[in-house]
């Protein structure tokens, strides 16, 4: 059960690249009569993503348009959203998609102090009536549609000492396993060793296409350079490197090829 909240004080969280963003905010919220506690404020959102499962966060106001990871990309770094979200921006289209897929709500640059009172109040009044967190499903679907239409990079998460390193999903040629770690290719030459296993960046990566060739590779169909039947079946893979394909999944290769050769 969802413990209830406190709605005499609510607790907020900022991320906005820019500093001067961030402090405004901090002090229009301190001027309203609605008592907040600011309990995440950053200018890094590659940073936040622990932060964000695991502090009580009732509301967070998240800028759109961010380097390294925007703020649509970092919701979707996350496997729960136990917070409302108001996005803020300087750019109305995103507001529109936000209210048309019905996202939470959009405050924007600059901010207008009257706007934010009654975004503190709106989400007050709703808590207090309903007690509980609004339904995180809207944010999915907007993030989904954001992805389908385009307008967010597609990039995933991967495991590293310091924390997380975020890589274009396009930019991966092939995964190769080795035991419980997972080697990941790029197309610039360089490597990543992961502490995941194969399967587990098979799922991460089920909805781009990617194509498990055998037990040991998961390969990027676009950098797909030949086919060879011989020798037990090979595939070179961008600039030349060959890659083993298992005899279960020859068949499944060749309609690939097919498909390709119809569309082209």
């Amino acid at each position: 059960m969802t413990p209830a909240k406190n709605l005499n004080r609510m607790n907020i969280a900022i991320i906005d690249d820019e500093k001067h963003c961030v402090e405004s905010l901090v002090l229009d919220l301190q001027s309203l009569p609605i008592k907040t506690n600011i309990v995440l404020k950053s200018t890094t959102p590659e940073d936040c993503l622990q932060d964000l499962s695991q502090l009580k966060i009732d509301l967070l106001f998240l800028d759109v348009e961010m380097p390294i990871l925007n703020g649509f990309e970092l919701l979707e770094q996350l496997t729960q959203i136990n917070f409302d979200v108001v996005f803020t921006t300087a750019h109305s289209e995103y507001a529109v998609k936000a209210f048309r897929n019905k996202a939470y709500n959009f405050l924007l640059k600059p901010v207008d102090i009257d706007d934010l009172e009654q975004i503190l109040s709106d989400w007050k009044q709703q808590n207090e009536t309903q007690n509980k967190l609004l339904d995180a499903e809207a944010v999915h679907k907007l993030l989904t549609t954001i992805k389908t239409e385009g307008l967010l990079k597609n990039k995933i998460a991967i495991p590293v000492a310091e924390g997380f390193e975020f890589l274009e999903v396009a930019d991966i040629v092939y995964c190769q396993s080795e035991n419980n770690y997972t080697r990941i290719v790029l197309a610039n030459q360089k490597e990543k060793l992961i502490s995941k296993t194969l399967k587990e960046v098979e799922q991460t990566l089920n909805n781009y296409l990617f194509m498990r060739i055998h037990q040991s590779y998961l390969i990027n169909p676009n950098y797909l350079k030949k086919y060879h039947k011989n020798d037990g079946g090979y595939v070179v893979m961008e600039p030349d490197k060959q890659l083993p394909v298992s005899k279960s999944k020859k068949e499944l290769l060749v309609k690939l090829f097919e498909v390709i050769s119809r569309n082209q």
